[in-house]
């Protein structure tokens, strides 16, 4: 047998992955821009039509955040019985509506509806099916384009826009504006493909080590009794309470610290466009040292660097430090989507991803105002600060010793 026969095949990726990867990109970077990257812009226009003051405006988002989580769930269920095309379509149909209802309506119920039973629906699948898009069909090179598909490039550019048609043509031609653009995923949705060719017949092959049940993915009963699940989504909240409290709290922060207001928004700034660059950044470093190893460098650093925000440093250290939070941050969504499919196999990914999206919520929710009540009992955020760096050490440990243990296992 001569070398090249006994050389190991070479593993790649079908060539209609980068496309699939595009339509995830549009799905994930379209839905949250048109969201979260007009909602504050057009929140006093929004107020003088509807007639309702700060505390009713608002509430839309914490209804959408609620309805996302519990949604994102189920929908990793769909997405192991049902076509991928299908309920992406559902879900850029869903968008598509809730923009137009609010570029139609005046009325506050019917806000809260577009929100809670439109948009929320809607979040909760372009949160989870994207990346399960990409998980089935990329084999190699995986972290590099789910990190590539969570880069919120549309997202930076929203703000801007939304402005510019709310200011050139009023509230309901930026609704209507945001109702365009989500349509654009019901074309592109169109051309999905839920799997590879021949990719089906080998679904069971893929699930985790618990063993598949019936659709060729493991159940929601026997995630909740891994270890390892509850390690990595233990990592996973971790490190968006990290992301969450820095975002809330920056500008008083760093107030504290003694920096100016201007200084303080140069801050969040920072961190966002650092988390850019992190979905890049950790997608690579997943690819490399695999997705269970990169999450718990992820929340380790990231407790480190926690840490360092207790010293008194200069602006241009301390923003330093903060850009590379920001690149922890945004990074850990990547990683933990690779981490998923590794450990539970690529037909459990979507539900198991949807389940952490669900058990995160309270911790998502209870974060801002624990660290705002520490604050408040002692005066200073230095009680915060090492909340979440304990939280982000304790999680990395956990993740770091789930994943030595797996590997024994295996080894066995």
């Amino acid at each position: 047998m001569s070398a090249a026969e006994r050389a190991e095949p070479v593993v790649k990726n079908h060539p209609a992955a980068p496309r699939m990867a595009a339509i995830a990109f549009l799905n994930q970077n379209i839905t949250l821009a048109c969201i979260w990257g007009s909602f504050s812009v057009v929140l006093g226009a929004v107020e003088t039509r509807l007639g309702v003051g700060r505390e009713l405006s608002t509430l839309a988002i914490p209804l959408l955040n609620l309805v996302t989580a519990v949604l994102a769930a189920m929908v990793g269920v769909l997405a192991t019985r049902f076509s991928l095309r299908l309920v992406m379509l559902a879900g850029a149909a869903l968008g598509t509506a809730g923009f137009a209802l609010l570029a139609l309506t005046a009325s506050y119920p019917l806000y809260l509806i577009a929100f809670g039973a439109l948009l929320g629906p809607a979040m909760a699948i372009a949160v989870v099916l994207p990346p399960t898009l990409v998980t089935r069909w990329y084999q190699v090179n995986r972290g590099k384009a789910l990190g590539i598909i969570s880069t919120p490039v549309l997202v930076a550019i929203m703000p801007l826009a939304a402005a510019w048609t709310l200011q050139s043509h009023g509230l309901v031609a930026t609704y209507a504006m945001l109702a365009a653009l989500a349509a654009v995923n019901l074309v592109a949705n169109l051309f999905i493909i839920d799997r590879p060719p021949g990719a089906a017949a080998a679904a069971a092959e893929t699930a985790g080590a618990h063993g598949p049940v019936g659709d060729g993915a493991m159940s929601t009963p026997q995630l909740l009794r891994s270890v390892g699940f509850w390690a990595m989504a233990l990592a996973f909240m971790a490190s968006a309470a990290s992301s969450i409290v820095l975002t809330a709290h920056m500008v008083p922060m760093a107030r504290a610290w003694g920096f100016s207001t201007t200084l303080a928004a140069t801050l969040l700034s920072i961190q966002a466009f650092a988390g850019i660059a992190g979905t890049l950044v950790f997608g690579w470093v997943a690819d490399r040292l695999g997705g269970v190893r990169a999450l718990g460098l992820v929340v380790f650093d990231a407790a480190l660097l926690w840490l360092l925000l207790l010293l008194e440093l200069p602006f241009p250290a301390k923003a330093v430090v903060i850009a590379l939070i920001g690149l922890h941050g945004a990074g850990a969504l990547p990683v933990m989507s690779v981490a998923l499919s590794e450990r539970f196999g690529r037909e459990s990914f979507s539900r198991a991803f949807g389940l952490t999206n669900l058990v995160n919520l309270p911790v998502s929710v209870a974060c801002v105002p624990a660290a705002a009540l520490v604050y408040t009992a002692t005066g200073s955020y230095a009680g915060a600060i090492v909340g979440v760096a304990a939280f982000l050490g304790v999680a990395g440990a956990l993740v770091f010793a789930a994943g030595a243990r797996h590997r024994t296992a295996l080894q066995v």
